[in-house]
This record gives C-alpha cells, sequence and structure tokens, in this order.
C-alpha cells in the first residue's frame, strides 16, 4: 500500500520532557534546517521475518521486495537502491519525503530499530507511523546535531519533542552515523554511535510501520535498516 500526503508547512511547538546524556556508552551493536513539515509520504506494506529477536532487517543489497524506490518528478523526489546503499532524493525547495515500510513488530511491547545514514543536509530516521500517522522521527544533520519530531498526520504538521542538539563528540560530521531507538519499559533511548544522548518517557504509537525521511534540498543515503524484539 502506498499513501501520499500533502500538508502546509505549521510552526515548531517545543514541548521536550527528555533527559539528555553524553557519556553513557551502548555496547551491542550540514547545515541544519528544522525538520518541521510532513508533505510526501509513502507508506508500504510488506514485511519480512527473519529470526525470532530480528522481526525486519533490510540490507539494501539485493531485490527490493518493501518496495523502498520510487520516482515522483512532479515533487523532485526519487529513491533507489544501489551498491549496498538506500539513496533518497529531495531536490523540492519546500517539500519533505517520508518513506516507511510494515515490519510487523508490536510496538506496544519492548523493542530496538537502528540504521546507519548520511545526508547533505538532515535526515532522520522513522518509527512507529502506520496510515494514518507518521509517526515519530530521529533526525541527524551533517555536523552531528539531532532532533526528535512528532511526525503529525496528512493534515497535521510535525511538532518538536527533542529540538536540536549539538552532539560533536560521538557523531560523526559529514559522513556515517549510526542512529537507534530503543523501547523499554515504557522508556525511549536514543543512541548515535552507540553512545546514548537522551532518555525520555515513551510515547504512543498508531503503528509498526519505520523507515526514513529527507527534508528539502537533502540527498540521503542508509545501508540498513533493522528492527528487533527487545
Amino acid at each position: 500500500m502506498k499513501v501520499t500526503h500533502f500538508i502546509a508547512v505549521a510552526g515548531l511547538v517545543i514541548a521536550s520532557s527528555a533527559v539528555f546524556t553524553s557519556c553513557i556508552r551502548r555496547d551491542d551493536d550540514y547545515n541544519n534546517t528544522n525538520p518541521n513539515n510532513n508533505n510526501n509520504n509513502y507508506n508500504h506494506g510488506n514485511h519480512t521475518t527473519n529470526t525470532t529477536d530480528t522481526v525486519y532487517d533490510e540490507q539494501f543489497n539485493g531485490v527490493d521486495n518493501s518496495l523502498w524506490t520510487f520516482t515522483n518528478a512532479t515533487d523532485s523526489a526519487y529513491s533507489s537502491i544501489t551498491n549496498d546503499t538506500f539513496q533518497y532524493v529531495d531536490y523540492s525547495v519546500i517539500l519533505s519525503n517520508m518513506t516507511v515500510v510494515n515490519t510487523g513488530i508490536n510496538t506496544q511491547n519492548n523493542f530496538t530499530v537502528s540504521a546507519r545514514i548520511k545526508s547533505n543536509n538532515i535526515m532522520g530516521l522513522v518509527f512507529g507511523a502506520s496510515s494514518s500517522s507518521n509517526g515519530y522521527a530521529f533526525y541527524i544533520d551533517t555536523v552531528g546535531n539531532y532532533s526528535l519530531y512528532a511526525e503529525g498526520s496528512g493534515s497535521t504538521a510535525s511538532t518538536v519533542i527533542i529540538p536540536s542538539t549539538q552532539d560533536s563528540l560521538y557523531s560523526v560530521k559529514h559522513n556515517w552515523n549510526v542512529l537507534e531507538l530503543d523501547q523499554t519499559n515504557g522508556t525511549w533511548t536514543g543512541y548515535i554511535n552507540g553512545t546514548q544522548v537522551f532518555s525520555m518517557a515513551a510515547r504512543s504509537m498508531g503503528g509498526n510501520s519505520f523507515g526514513f525521511k529527507v527534508l528539502p534540498q537533502t540527498i540521503g543515503y542508509a545501508n540498513y535498516l533493522i528492527v528487533k524484539n527487545d
């Protein structure tokens, strides 16, 4: 199933109850633009189950079974899979793009999602989306600033949960970074390259779709997306 939404850009609402940290290590496994617009969103229904713990494992190194790729000439956006990498391009001036797939995981339980991404502007890891909700996005920009947003719906703009926050110690500027979101016992914990950068009370999620969002004038890349029972 493919769902596309077009909505207007709205102002930011800053409301964060997060607790920030910068020195807790997890042993397993650009110029910032405010990501406050959810415009073109692609929600696909396919998923694969691999092991008991790993619910969805996309390495972008084979056939596109989850329908990640698309072309939208009107929006000046497209995506492709080449050389073990998912490329997500949005050349538009005002419209952002989000693509998610149904992973099959139960987001009411404990889970972990991780992805390795980079971009020339700002790109987000999306989690908890559904056909009626765009879920949440954990963003990082080219200079290592991160943020967390509630992505609203087709008629409701994104709102900030954690504003843009500098993480120059643990993120890699202008290169690949691993983002991870862990939900355990009602708590969300965010990691960049294995180091905890925030912890907060978990919010409700409407679905089990996960994926990526890029802002206007962004070329983004990902080389895996893994969702596990925690």
